[in-house]
């Protein structure tokens, strides 16, 4: 087993697990090269184990202890933190912020968990940023997002609210205080810093990984 323990602070972004296959391993290894505290909500534990590496924290039920024991042995020591509870990526969060972290990367389903509320309730506190289907999440909680980038680069953009309008700069078809009410994609056009910004409204900003580049 390859472990990833090194002196680390609560200021690098802690690597939370609810769904161990939503993103290619290749992109966690990436995740992983920083050593980050790794949490692992019972959900994801049989496929985090198979990955060899040390996990310091899981959350479960309390009636998953007893299964729980014979397959966390070889990780000791473990802290295991039980919640009675259903939403045990909500109980990550709760942990992870009394812990003083400021920044998580999240591995979790998006349409069958709590994410993206659990990522919105607790935006004040803390950045997320959510790996789903190979894919990067972040919520744009001031409605503004600008990143340098290539041509043909690709782009989701999902509205949360009515009454959001955006500008983009950088891409094919930049709008111009259009409002959208629906998931919509954005195109770059040049290399270099492209825009979107919202009349202050938050959003959900969605990019496509690519192997060669780092996260």
């Amino acid at each position: 087993m390859s472990s990833h323990h090194i002196v680390r602070d609560e200021q690098e972004p802690a690597l939370l697990v609810d769904d161990a296959s939503v993103l290619s391993f290749e992109f966690v290894e990436l995740l992983l090269e920083w050593s980050p505290k790794l949490m692992v909500t019972s959900n994801a534990v049989d496929a985090v184990l198979k990955w060899g590496v040390k996990v310091d924290a899981v959350v479960a039920r309390p009636e998953q202890l007893e299964e729980l024991k014979p397959k966390l042995k070889p990780q000791s020591p473990v802290e295991v933190l039980l919640f009675e509870t259903s939403d045990l990526l909500n109980s990550a969060y709760i942990v992870l912020q009394d812990q003083g972290h400021k920044a998580v990367n999240v591995l979790a389903d998006t349409f069958n968990s709590s994410c993206l509320d659990t990522i919105r309730d607790y935006a004040e506190a803390m950045d997320s940023v959510l790996y789903y289907n190979d894919q990067k999440w972040v919520y744009e909680s001031k409605g503004a997002f600008q990143k340098w980038v290539n041509i043909g680069d690709v782009f989701g953009v999902h509205p949360i609210v009515q009454g959001t309008f955006f500008k983009t700069e950088g891409f094919y078809s930049n709008l111009d205080n259009e409002m959208y009410l629906e998931p919509f994609e954005l195109t770059s056009e040049i290399e270099g810093k492209v825009r979107v910004q919202s009349n202050q409204k938050p959003f959900w900003l969605i990019e496509t990984l690519k192997t060669d580049l780092y996260l």
